[in-house]
């Protein structure tokens, strides 16, 4: 290498180390669900890579790389282990990271249409379909990709606010969540600068979701008071129990006191390409909605979109033109992305999975997303055969809560009891399942989005609690 060329920008030697590691990566992630779900960083290896120096002069590429995958990513949790149900897992696609490879080594300015027309279009195009599938017209709606669900429910409820309230009204809007719903939520309604006091908790039913007589009673008290109702965020798929809250309720509601009707779909709105998409059955009388492709989708984390009903209300939210852009700036054919979100400069996050809906087609996607449904219901089916487990929240999307039960321990003693059964089964590292809180109850949940899990997964992590059960002396 001459003195005018620079490492920086070797493709050639790019393509040799992608040659020699990706093959390693791969047969590691192939062996994932026969691996250790947890593994912990030890002490010494933490301080081998705080010890590791930026230095003036270049290390080989086969020692960069060595690091990266001997004391990096080799200590991290699995979460694409088919027995690992805690959160909403990464149920990741190999497809996906294909499609993620690709769009990195092009890397295309996300923000503009001007300067990457094919993607803009495609991504577009992708847009639209998903909102085709909430049941939104697509001469009107518009959206884009963002980072996740946070990003997602920020960007809508930013367009909420300034498409119910005058700047000077701020003060005076109100939010109306359930005791459900993401925390994502509130700490964005907070940031758009809505005080902590005016996000109003609506309480839910025993199936976990939003009260609609419970909702109109605040509201109403909320409007008495002096407050202006501007924004109500419904679930489509709680994170704790899968729930989906009543939709046309809801709706009936938000057009009475003309507010804004937002969806989290982050999770949930997944099951509208599944053979389930009945359920969500009104999401299309919703104003925006939130919708991760990192979670139910399959793809790698970064993959989430935000689709409003009204592109134009969007537009008149985020749209800038300063003097700098004014070459390239929107007109009513080509929206740029910037002028529809937070973000000027941003990746094409849509494009993985674009190519991932390209490449294995609606039907093999479908079939994937139901598999969950089917075996949380098994879950829950084999639950229900033992007097000792108590179905605390049903099989709902693909998420099922259950706790240990009998009428010999107190409820802070039974708690306990659940509590040490999760431990034990992280203790033991090859089924991982945290537990939530539900009605002051300590529960275990299970969220069976991974198409990979079978039933015999399911009926083995079944039988360890059973023993696990036996072995606390709780029965013989």
């Amino acid at each position: 290498m001459n003195k005018e060329e620079f490492i920086l920008f070797q493709w050639k030697e790019a393509q040799e180390s992608l040659n020699k590691f990706m093959p390693m990566m791969a047969e590691e992630q192939m062996n994932a669900s026969r691996t250790s779900i947890i593994n912990p960083l030890p002490e010494e290896k933490k301080e081998k890579i705080k010890s590791i120096p930026f230095q003036e002069e270049p290390r080989s590429a086969n020692d960069v790389m060595d690091d990266l995958k001997e004391l990096v990513y080799k200590y991290r949790t699995m979460q694409n282990n088919p027995r690992f149900f805690s959160f909403i897992p990464l149920a990741l696609s190999p497809i996906s990271v294909v499609g993620e490879a690709i769009n990195a080594f092009y890397s295309p300015y996300g923000g503009s249409h001007t300067l990457s027309q094919g993607m803009a279009v495609a991504e577009k195009r992708l847009i639209n379909w998903l909102g085709e599938q909430v049941g939104y017209p697509v001469k009107e709606l518009g959206g884009l990709f963002v980072s996740g669900g946070s990003m997602a429910n920020l960007t809508a409820s930013i367009v909420a606010r300034d498409e119910k309230l005058k700047d000077n009204e701020f003060y005076k809007g109100t939010v109306y969540i359930s005791d459900q719903t993401h925390s994502s939520v509130a700490k964005g309604i907070r940031v758009m600068g809505i005080p902590r006091a005016n996000i109003k908790k609506v309480k839910t039913n025993r199936y976990f979701q939003m009260i609609p007589e419970e909702l109109e009673k605040q509201i109403q008290e909320d409007k008495e008071a002096g407050y202006i109702p501007f924004l109500i965020v419904g679930s489509c798929g709680t994170t704790n129990t899968g729930s989906i809250d009543p939709l046309h309720k809801l709706a009936d509601i938000s057009e009475k006191y003309n507010t804004w009707l937002h969806i989290d779909g982050a999770y949930g709105a997944s099951a509208l390409l599944s053979s389930y998409r009945e359920l969500l059955d009104g999401i299309e009388r919703s104003d925006s909605i939130s919708w991760d492709g990192h979670k139910w989708l399959f793809q790698s984390y970064g993959c989430a979109v935000v689709i409003c009903k009204d592109r134009q209300a969007m537009a008149r939210t985020f749209n800038s033109n300063p003097e700098y852009l004014t070459d390239i700036k929107s007109d009513d054919s080509n929206i740029n992305f910037w002028d529809m979100g937070i973000e000027l400069t941003a990746p094409a996050r849509g494009m993985r999975l674009w190519y991932t809906l390209q490449r294995v087609g609606l039907k093999e996607m479908r079939r994937a997303i139901d598999k969950g449904f089917e075996n949380a219901k098994y879950f829950e089916e084999l639950f229900k055969k033992e007097a000792y487990f108590e179905i605390v929240s049903p099989a709902q999307l693909s998420t099922v809560n259950i706790r240990y039960f009998d009428n010999n321990h107190s409820e802070e003693e039974l708690n306990q009891i659940n509590k040490k059964l999760s431990e034990m089964a992280t203790k033991r590292n090859k089924a991982i399942y945290y537990t939530t809180m539900l009605n002051e109850k300590i529960v275990l949940r299970f969220c069976t989005i991974n198409p990979l899990l079978t039933k015999k997964d399911v009926k083995e992590v079944v039988e360890e609690i059973k023993n696990d059960i036996v072995s606390l002396g709780l029965i013989k």
